[in-house]
């Protein structure tokens, strides 16, 4: 089930991100930095946070539904509980999620994925995004843009 985050969901979310001590050092951070950054981004205004939940939270996506400059959709953040990695529930969740969240409001989805990440932009090209251009986040990180567009 997929759920619009508030602040109801502030202390399952911060625990469920604690434990993503994988993606957390993929970005250079320690989990406890993963978790407040994350946090604090859940919290804004200008996005559509979202939690997955199967009686506890097994995922959670950052959406930013109209991008200031390009207009397309951006997916800032897909976390799927470390424990389901491999097992074909991302898949089915990311479908859940743009078929719900994302493909009611644009034709056009973007995301960056680290460079180093092989095995991220592996299952998004499985989910149709292709390269588009190299980047840099707000937080000063070298990003690959990976594209969608449903037509």
């Amino acid at each position: 089930m997929i759920h619009v985050y508030d602040a109801t969901w502030r202390d399952k979310v911060a625990t469920f991100l604690l434990r993503q001590r994988s993606f957390a050092a993929l970005n250079g951070q320690t989990p406890e930095t993963f978790r407040d950054e994350n946090l604090t981004d859940f919290e804004a205004e200008e996005t559509v946070s979202l939690v997955f939940t199967d009686g506890d939270v097994i995922a959670v996506a950052d959406l930013l539904k109209k991008h200031p400059v390009d207009g397309s959709l951006w997916l800032g953040l897909f976390v799927v509980e470390e424990k389901h990695h491999g097992t074909g529930l991302a898949q089915r969740l990311y479908e859940q999620l743009e078929r719900e969240q994302m493909r009611p409001f644009q034709t056009v989805f973007r995301l960056g994925v680290l460079p180093h990440n092989e095995r991220a932009r592996r299952f998004w090209e499985r989910q149709g995004y292709v390269y588009e251009k190299d980047s840099i986040t707000a937080r000063g990180d070298h990003v690959h843009v990976l594209k969608k567009i449903i037509s």
